[in-house]
Order: structure tokens, then sequence, then C-alpha cells
């Protein structure tokens, strides 16, 4: 699966950084919240735990997010997946973030049982952490429809 084929790379790199900004921006501004989001917390403690980026984790959580959020949004915009979805953008990008929830906790699911420790953390997380994910995962897909323009679009 060649996964830059039909789509609009730039489009694709500019959607995917907003998207793991608003994100992020979304999980520290609303940390704490009806007791959600905060996750930001979760992820740099597993940095510190491992002993990754010591002094840098809040650099390095963004950035590696920041990476991640763009490396995923070609998931979104490979041409057979952005066509399956519904047309209006911001049910286009529920339903991606929905269906990319369900596909992240099931990964986590199958590694954690093997053995993954982050993965493990991932799905041993409290049920407000559960959500605070699933509904920052609806922003980021939800802000990725918003900003992404296929090829097809561009003129």
């Amino acid at each position: 699966m060649n996964l830059t084929k039909g789509v609009n790379i730039g489009s694709v790199l500019f959607a995917g950084f907003v998207a793991g900004y608003v994100m992020y921006v979304v999980d520290l501004a609303l940390d704490g919240f009806l007791g959600l989001f905060g996750s930001y917390k979760i992820y740099k403690q597993w940095l510190v735990d491992a002993g990754l980026f010591p002094g840098f984790e809040d650099i390095a959580l963004f950035l590696g997010h920041q990476f991640n959020s763009i490396l995923f949004g070609f998931f979104f915009a490979y041409p057979f997946v952005y066509r399956k979805l519904p047309e209006n953008p911001i049910l286009k990008g529920f339903v991606f973030a929905t269906l990319w929830h369900i596909l992240v906790l099931i990964v986590s699911l199958f590694y954690g049982v093997l053995g993954a420790k982050w993965l493990q953390a991932l799905i041993n997380m409290n049920f407000n952490s559960h959500v605070s994910l699933y509904i920052l995962h609806l922003v980021w897909g939800i802000t990725l429809s918003v900003f992404y323009r296929p090829l097809e679009e561009k003129k």
C-alpha cells in the first residue's frame, strides 16, 4: 500500500500538523475539565519512566505527537479511505477518528497482552482517560478533515 499515491502531500502535511497541534492544545487547555483531559501527563510519564530525553520530555512529546499526527494523516488522506468516508467534513472527520480510535484500542489490546508496557498502560487507563482520548481523537480527526484538501479539489 503506497500511502502517498493520490495524496495531496502538502495538504496532508499542513492538515496533520494543524490537527496534531489543536489536539495537543485542547488536551493542555482543558486539563481537569469535568475530570477529563490532561492525557499528555500520562505520555510524559512514560518518557520519564523509560529515561528517554531527560529534561526534554515535553519537547520530545510534542515533536513526537506532531510527527505521528502527520504520519497518521496519510491514512486519512489515502484516496481509497478518503472517498469511502462521508462527504461532510465534520462527519468525515468524526467517522475516521472513531474508526482510528477503535484501531488504536485493538492494537493496544493485542500488543499489550503480548507484553508491550506502554500499550498495556494505554488499555489500563482509567475510564476518564479513555473518554478523553476518544474526544481528543475526534478533535484530531475533525480538524484533519476540515484542513485537508485532496488532489481533485486542488485548483
